[in-house]
This record gives C-alpha cells, structure tokens and sequence, in this order.
C-alpha cells in the first residue's frame, strides 16, 4: 500500500495492492492467464488493479516495484515466489500491456454510454464487458460514483446468453447435426471430417518426438487442439524455434510418414506405461490403465505416448505435413501451428 502514490485514495491504493499480491500469488503457483477457471481470476485480477492505475492517473506507478514488494514480504515463507520471481514479473507486465491496449478505449465506450442514454443497462455492461475486457466490478465502482445501480443479475442473464449462443454456434460449425467424433481434443461432425482430424492427430504425436530430437527434452506437451484445417501444438521451451529448426522438424516428421510405419496402441498400468518412456501430457489426469500409442517398428520406436486416440493405422496414411506457425503463447510456452495435405 505504501508503495502506490499517496495522492490516491486508500480504498484504491488497497484495491490495486490487493489485487496485485493475489495475482503474484497465482502466477507463482503456475496459473496462467486465460478465460477458464483459476486463469480466468487471474485475468480479472490484472485486469482491475490495471484499469484503476489508468483511471487514477497512476500510470507512473511501476507494477514491476509492487510485485517485487510482495514477493520481498512473503517469500520467507513462501520459497517458490522467490524462484519464479522473474516469470511471475513477465507474466503480470505482458498480461497488463495486453490489455492496456484496449483499457482506454473501453473506458470511452463506458463514458459514451453513460451519456447516450439515461440508464446503463446490463447488455450495456456486457458488450464493453465482452469488446473490451472492462471488467464487470470496475463498471460497478464507477456506476456507484454517479450513484447508478449496476444490474449485477442483468449482467449474468447476458453472460449465460451469450454462451448459449456460443454453443449453438459451435453445433453450428460442426454441422448442425452432433458430432460423430468429439474427444475433447478432437471434433469431427462426419466420416470425412473424422478422418481428417485422425491425421493430424497421429501427425502431432511424430510432432512432439521431432520436436524433442532436434530441441531436446526440455520440450513436453503443454496444450493441443486439432480442427478439421489445422493442428495447434503447444510445448514448453525457453526462446523461439528458429527457421532452421522448424525446418528440421518438418523434414524429419514427413521423413516418419514417408517410412510408413505402423501405429500400435497397447494397454496398461499407468505406473508402467510411464517406466516404459511413453510420454505424457502433465496436467491431465490419468487412470490406473492407460492405452499408449507407439509409432515404429520393434526396437525402432519413432513416438511413444500415453492418449486416448484415435489414430491412423499407419503414417503413410497422413499425407504432406507443413508448419505454417511458431509463436511464443506465455513465457517458457511456445505454439505450432500445422497442417496436412494429401
């Protein structure tokens, strides 16, 4: 609280320090910035401690100084605020300056709102809620210092709609008629779809062992989504994948499906699938029996993994792979995008 200009309010000076050591806090444990779950708060949290730097004209308040403040404080008692204290730095500031970006003009369409109309209504809310990320609590805050009532249930009823018709759209996308392939990972709404998704999957198990050849084993599975047009492949390493070696990585994945070899899935143990080397995915959750999926011949196995499947029979199946994209997602997480033609 000292360390916020004095020339602030105190219920501010609280908000932004309460805000920050929160999010300081999560960013230690491994939370990460997202629209789910505890990445979800955590997005809330920078978010409000930023929008009430930039409503108080506080911008030369250095976020940097607060969460090395916390981390001064606590890390006594808390070693692993300590050892991450540049990530959890990184990670706040990028999040921040992400959102910085539309902050100010978020804030407008508040104010235009407010003089448009007599009333600020919840769909008001929630549309610069949703265009901007101005968050719901910091409206509030504001609305009350006009004396205005924010419609807290109106703003949820808008919400729900909202993901309703985000869902329809997806049945939408899949076709209108269900899925006849939907794992979570991988969604297809027919046969033809199915096949193609099947591909790419097996594509990004030769993608994940290229990737820890040519860069090593600092590199582990950190997300995947696959869709009809592309596979998104997220992994952990510490700087960006230069041109030559993605290079190297698609030439030795299309050098696996050229081999065309088979793809065999075998049950057992989860304790004993691990001892064997199959790879897993670190933060799913597994049962007792697993199926691991091994691509290669006795004694010449290319990718070996814990997964659910499905998958090709063999990589001959799979077609041309190509990477179109390497992209940094947060720090130490990098992103593949690809795809596969015939």
């Amino acid at each position: 609280i000292e360390k916020v200009s004095k020339i602030a309010d105190i219920t501010v000076r609280r908000i932004i320090a309460d805000h920050v050591r929160g999010a300081t806090f999560l960013l230690a444990d491994g939370v990460r910035p997202s629209n789910k779950e505890a990445g979800y708060i955590l997005r809330r949290l920078i978010r409000r401690a930023s929008t009430f730097i930039e409503r108080h004209n506080l911008e030369h308040l250095l976020l940097d100084d607060l969460i090395v403040e916390t981390i001064k404080n606590f890390s006594g008692f808390y070693p692993n605020l300590g050892q991450n204290r540049n990530e959890i730095v990184n990670e706040f500031k990028n999040e921040a300056e992400k959102f910085s970006k539309t902050l100010k003009q978020g804030l407008k369409a508040f104010e235009s709102a407010i003089k448009r109309k007599e009333k600020f209504s919840a769909k008001d809310a929630f549309d610069i809620y949703q265009s901007y990320g101005l968050p719901p609590e910091v409206m509030k805050d504001m609305l009350k210092e006009r004396s205005l009532q924010f419609d807290q249930s109106g703003f949820e009823s808008e919400f729900k709609k909202h993901q309703q018709g985000s869902k329809k759209g997806e049945i939408k996308k899949f076709g209108g008629h269900g899925l006849v392939l939907d794992t979570g990972e991988l969604k297809a709404a027919d046969a033809e779809e199915a096949g193609k998704v099947v591909k790419l999957h097996t594509a990004t198990h030769l993608l994940q062992s290229a990737l820890r050849k040519i860069l090593g084993s600092e590199v582990k599975q950190a997300g995947s989504d696959i869709t009809v047009q592309r596979s998104r492949f997220d992994f952990t390493f510490s700087r960006k994948v230069t041109g030559e070696e993605l290079k190297k990585i698609e030439n030795l994945v299309n050098e696996m499906i050229k081999k065309d070899m088979p793809v065999m899935m075998k049950e057992m143990d989860y304790d004993e699938a691990l001892k064997s080397g199959a790879l897993s995915f670190f933060k799913q959750k597994y049962p007792k029996r697993v199926k691991v999926y091994s691509i290669g011949g006795q004694g010449d196995i290319f990718s070996s993994e814990l997964c659910g499947g499905p998958h090709t029979g063999r990589t001959g199946e799979i077609g041309k792979f190509k990477i179109i994209k390497e992209e940094a997602v947060s720090s130490g997480v990098r992103r593949i995008r690809a795809a596969i033609s015939d």
